[in-house]
């Protein structure tokens, strides 16, 4: 009786332990290799396509995704770009982002937050922009306006992973 009560005790205890680790890991984690970069999204995003993005991901909650533009190809085109500060504000005025966003700088990359209204939705924005050799690397984060606060966390944790191969 007292190795059967023993028995269950374990079983118990075992299950607990299991639920408490695979509730307590969340979505995990994946590397996705695009062109010359990577970065580590959750594996709740599935690969999706969206015209002249280079890669873009959907998830239930949130949108990612990078474009690359070969820095000769902006030469070409008569624009005088010297940093990704200098893209990041091109690509703003170009694309008539609205609320004139201020960009900022961080570890390796500059970023610009802002919001804007699409098909009467509310959505919240952030853009990073990577200088890397001969090309601009633009990330783009994208949620529901309301679930920015509760996003942005995750959205710095995935601009912070992005590295670039060695070319």
């Amino acid at each position: 009786m007292a190795k059967r009560r023993n028995r269950a005790l374990l079983i118990a205890l075992i299950s607990l332990l299991m639920m408490m680790v695979l509730t307590s890991c969340g979505p995990g984690k994946m590397k996705v290799h695009e062109d010359n970069m990577e970065i580590t999204l959750t594996k709740d995003f599935q690969r999706s396509t969206l015209k002249n993005a280079t890669w873009y991901y959907k998830s239930k909650d949130a949108l990612a995704m990078g474009i690359k533009v070969d820095k000769l190809s902006l030469e070409n085109d008569g624009q005088e770009i010297n940093s990704a500060s200098d893209y990041a504000a091109l690509y703003i005025r170009a694309n008539g982002i609205p609320g004139s966003p201020e960009i900022k700088t961080r570890d390796g990359y500059v970023y610009y937050e802002y919001t804007d209204t699409v098909s009467k939705t509310e959505f919240a924005y952030l853009t990073c922009v990577y200088d890397h050799g001969d090309s601009y690397w633009m990330v783009n984060f994208a949620c529901y306006k309301d679930a920015y606060k509760e996003s942005s966390d995750d959205f710095f944790k995935w601009a912070d992973s992005v590295v670039f191969d060695n070319e």
